[in-house]
């Protein structure tokens, strides 16, 4: 069985908990609704409910809530190519020196055993 409500890894309490949203501030829910004839509080409720559900039920520690994809919407997949030859890997190249520093990564000229930018040993293939 499954849950709508949403849920989130607590860090605090180490699992999975559903979440609340924070408490609601009664204090100035009554001055609103005192000082507003009620409309203020009407906003704020409505500012209140619109926030997310972020907060562990247990421990009440904020959450980072990660979106899960729905199992019922429609997510396409990433094509793999299809190959009509199949691939010969084993091939291998002998003869040539590298164009790149293994260590730094510059470029290299020709005939040269050491890299100028880093100094290190250009080695052979």
């Amino acid at each position: 069985m499954t849950t709508t409500n949403p849920t989130g890894y607590c860090s605090r309490c180490n699992q999975e908990v559903l979440l609340k949203r924070e408490e609601i501030d009664t204090c100035l829910a009554i001055v609103l609704l005192i000082f507003t004839a009620g409309i203020g509080l009407l906003i704020y409720l409505a500012i209140y409910y619109s926030k997310p559900e972020d907060r562990c039920v247990h421990c009440g520690t904020k959450i980072t809530v990660f979106q899960t994809p729905s199992p019922y919407t429609y997510q396409p997949q990433p094509q793999q190519p299809s190959y009509s030859a199949p691939l010969n890997i084993s091939e291998e190249i002998t003869g040539s020196r590298p164009n790149f520093c293994s260590l730094c990564g510059e470029k290299l000229d020709s005939g040269i055993s050491y890299c100028p930018n880093c100094g290190s040993k250009i080695s052979e293939n």
